[in-house]
């Protein structure tokens, strides 16, 4: 662990909580250049779907770059007349190389009438950049859904 002293470390834990928030705020008001400018440029973000839920095979997968991520969110969010990403619990721990943080969700996903609901954890590992912290690898593990996942389809 690092030696950073604790002014610094609440300073730290709070860029880093405002990303989350960022995030989440850009996925619901359709702000996709905030969406991608919580990842570094070579972000690696991963999709993984707890083994019994067979939506999995049709979510999971692996982005790389925050331009990436903010392109598919564009696409997968089109067909969505609302969303609401809910932030829980959350972690920060500082390393050597940067902080590892958990933060557990829930997205909320409407058409009309029709929901998909998740919920998960985001595990991240990031950096500091000139920018400030960001995220350089991020796997959101979907542990539960209610709902049809196909409001993502367009009618």
């Amino acid at each position: 662990m690092s030696d950073t002293p604790l002014p610094d470390r609440v300073r730290d834990r709070a860029e880093i909580l405002g990303l989350f928030t960022a995030y989440a705020f850009g996925l619901d008001r359709r702000d996709f250049a905030r969406v991608g400018s919580v990842f570094t440029d070579d972000a690696d973000v991963q999709n993984a779907f707890d083994d019994y839920l067979p939506e999995g095979r049709k979510f999971s997968g692996v982005t790389v770059g925050g331009d990436a991520v903010a392109d598919g969110a564009r696409r997968l969010f089109a067909a969505l007349d609302a969303t609401q990403h809910l932030l829980g619990a959350q972690s920060v721990e500082f390393t050597d190389t940067g902080a590892h943080a958990s933060t557990q969700i829930v997205a909320h996903h409407h058409r009309g009438s029709d929901y998909y609901h998740t919920g998960g954890t985001y595990e991240d590992d990031l950096v500091r950049t000139s920018d400030g912290w960001r995220i350089s690898r991020r796997t959101l593990r979907i542990h539960w859904t209610t709902g049809s996942p196909e409001v993502f389809l367009a009618p």
